[in-house]
């Protein structure tokens, strides 16, 4: 399958020395779900953040669609949606309004039949006319959803989705992130969750200390995880 998203040698260290990334390559195919695992501060968001335009790229290149997420930063942000840990919301704005609006701010047209199909899929319908400061932090997570899809992306970032969130949530989402690789869009996802990874993702990548170390279909890293060994020392 043709790659959709393309790291080429990408390297980056902050202003404070640190050095988040160390030459990762990377290649997601078009209509996968790739999960990317590893501990906290091994480099998963500053990654996400990079191809997504959020932090500025260090050095190397990448890739979205045979577009440069430099040369061509408008229309590459045009085509993903993402949804970070933290949940950032206009909490005195309705449901509605706030999607509603995600959508604008990419320049699409209105389109009702769309927001309303995203709502109910995320089962945050008959909430459409209420205020996000009157919600859970797994409702709030739910909106932040139908944000990053109110633009028809077709790429979708998820930076640890389920982080926080109800047992009945994370089956819900899961449920919607099988639809959408149906539907065509590729799904990026990170977790903590060895679990999460085998349940969802057709392939795996593994990130420690800014540097990709793995990158295996999920059924043979499955498969090598699922092997015991017995060592004797007489």
């Amino acid at each position: 399958m043709p790659s959709i998203i393309s790291v080429a040698d990408v390297s980056k260290t902050y202003a404070s020395g640190f050095r988040a990334l160390d030459h990762v390559s990377l290649e997601v195919q078009h209509g996968e779900i790739f999960a990317l695992l590893g501990p906290n501060g091994a480099g998963k968001t500053t990654l996400i953040g990079l191809i997504c335009g959020i932090v500025k790229l260090g050095k190397g290149s990448v890739k979205v669609a045979g577009l440069d997420i430099v040369a061509d930063y408008r229309a590459v942000r045009s085509m993903i949606g993402l949804v970070p840990q933290e949940l950032t919301t206009d909490a005195f704005e309705t449901v509605w309004a706030t999607v509603s609006f995600s959508r604008g701010l990419f320049g699409k047209p209105l389109d009702p039949a769309h927001i309303e199909k995203t709502l109910r899929a995320l089962s945050l319908w008959d909430k459409k006319d209420s205020k996000i400061m009157t919600f859970s932090g797994g409702m709030k997570r739910r909106v932040m959803i139908a944000k990053a899809l109110s633009h028809e992306p077709r790429v979708l970032f998820l930076d640890e989705p389920t982080a926080g969130v109800d047992v009945a949530l994370r089956k819900d989402m899961w449920a919607m992130v099988r639809s959408l690789r149906e539907s065509g869009v590729t799904i990026v996802l990170t977790t903590h969750y060895i679990e999460e990874a085998e349940d969802m993702a057709d392939r795996v990548g593994v990130i420690s200390h800014g540097k990709i170390i793995l990158v295996e279909d999920k059924v043979t890293l499955m498969h090598k995880l699922g092997k015991k060994q017995l060592v004797l020392q007489l």
